[in-house]
């Protein structure tokens, strides 16, 4: 992949010098980007060993939080990460580290967010994991009352390790929702979804695909309070993976919906739903990607529902050959008709990561421009505020290899994008074909 923006600086992926403007990201003011184009916005990188944005909400284009970890490029050493943005720059806020205490220095520790919601300014929520140098991974709840982050116990799960949330959104300042997985009996990981009344949260029944493995990685709720969440299943017969979407009109009681599994029940085949956004009841959409074991690539996937089942929307590929990785990790609307999608895929040089943000303009998806600072990048969350129209998307970037033991980045630095003008993106054509159907309506 070979993003270009017309003569934009830091942008082109030309030899060394992207890595030299890369580096420059951090030192120079932002004074706000193209109309329809996405723009890196300088953010702070406060450790040396690592920085990665995993998820962006906002409460106003002056309010936003962007949430990840540290201290790593992957999760031993991790670190929690905040980071706010006021409408001038981005800042770092500090956050409690629960998983490290001082008894596990100088051993393996970790602590990560993967998702954050904004109630209001003074109410903001992170989910994620930690673990100590004793303990397997447990869940991680992080609270900001508009002044400082501080931890918030959640419920003991039994067995208590291999436990983590994954997503979270929030209805009511009383009513927020954060799904991940948990351990059963027989040690596979089952689906978990808690909830916060306002006091304390608890653990809401939900069920299951198959015994032998289910995670829900995203949720979101429509505007008429129905929640879906998003995830995956494993079957046992054939070490496949299926996907996984569950729907709930009231959060207290959650039911299986069929979704199609475009790949076949074979032999670990991965159907993966990660992240969901719903701009309607009948207007629900998820992305993920597809592990292709007999072709040995990983392709994107889009999947839609139309208020009465769900279906598979064509979604573009850089590269659909042997050996390509194309993932979708993230989705937000800016209405019903205007999407937005992140991820990456492996077209840069040596193979290494490059960003990836896809469109849909009401009739079909389509692949548009995207900053590519340093020599690799990932993007793992993607805001839309529909108030002002302005797209937001993090993730982080490197001027050095991809580490494909973990899939992620080495020495990985912050990576923020901003579109100030989303309802004019600036398409380019994939260089493999892409049918551009409509969604069933």
């Amino acid at each position: 992949m070979d993003y270009r923006l017309e003569g934009r600086a830091c942008v082109w992926r030309n030899s060394l010098a992207v890595a030299v403007c890369g580096l420059s990201l951090g030192l120079a003011a932002w004074a706000g980007g193209a109309m329809g184009m996405f723009e890196v916005v300088p953010s702070p990188s406060p450790n040396r060993y690592g920085n990665v944005i995993t998820a962006v909400d906002m409460a106003a284009p002056n309010d936003i939080w962007a949430v990840g970890f540290r201290n790593s490029s992957n999760v031993n050493e991790s670190r929690t990460l905040t980071q706010h943005w006021n409408g001038t720059s981005w800042t770092t806020v500090r956050s409690p580290n629960p998983g490290t205490p001082i008894t596990c220095l100088p051993y393996n520790s970790g602590n990560w967010l993967a998702a954050v919601a904004v109630e209001s300014p003074n109410d903001v929520w992170a989910v994620g994991y930690q673990f100590s140098c004793t303990t397997l991974i447990k869940p991680l709840v992080l609270h900001w009352n508009g002044r400082r982050w501080s931890e918030v116990a959640t419920p003991a799960l039994n067995p208590e390790d291999n436990s983590a949330l994954l997503g979270i959104v929030a209805r009511a300042p009383d009513d927020i929702y954060a799904v991940g997985y948990h351990p059963a009996e027989n040690l596979a990981v089952l689906t978990l979804v808690e909830h916060w009344n306002g006091e304390e949260w608890s653990v809401v029944p939900s069920p299951n695909l198959s015994p032998t493995g289910c995670i829900l990685s995203g949720i979101a709720a429509a505007p008429n309070g129905e929640l879906w969440a998003v995830g995956d299943s494993v079957d046992a017969d054939t070490t496949s993976i299926q996907t996984l979407v569950l729907h709930s009109v009231d959060g207290m009681n959650w039911e299986i919906v069929p979704s199609p599994n475009p790949l076949p029940p074979d032999f670990l085949q991965q159907n993966v739903l990660v992240a969901v956004t719903a701009p309607a009841p009948d207007d629900v959409t998820a992305v993920g990607y597809l592990l292709d074991f007999d072709h040995q690539r990983t392709l994107t996937l889009i999947e839609h529902w139309d208020g009465e089942e769900w279906s598979v929307v064509p979604s573009p590929n850089w590269n659909v050959n042997a050996g390509a990785l194309n993932k979708l990790t993230s989705v937000s609307a800016l209405a019903t008709d205007n999407l937005y999608a992140v991820g990456f895929n492996n077209s840069g040089a040596g193979g290494n990561f490059q960003t990836m943000i896809q469109h849909f303009d009401g009739e079909g998806w389509s692949i548009i421009n995207s900053p590519v600072p340093g020599l690799s990048q990932q993007l793992w969350g993607v805001k839309a505020h529909p108030g002002s129209g302005a797209v937001w998307a993090g993730g982080a970037w490197s001027q050095y290899a991809t580490n494909l033991e973990f899939g992620l980045l080495q020495f990985p630095q912050t990576l923020s994008l901003v579109n100030m003008d989303a309802g004019s993106a600036s398409r380019i054509a994939p260089p493999v074909a892409a049918s551009k159907t409509g969604r069933r309506r």
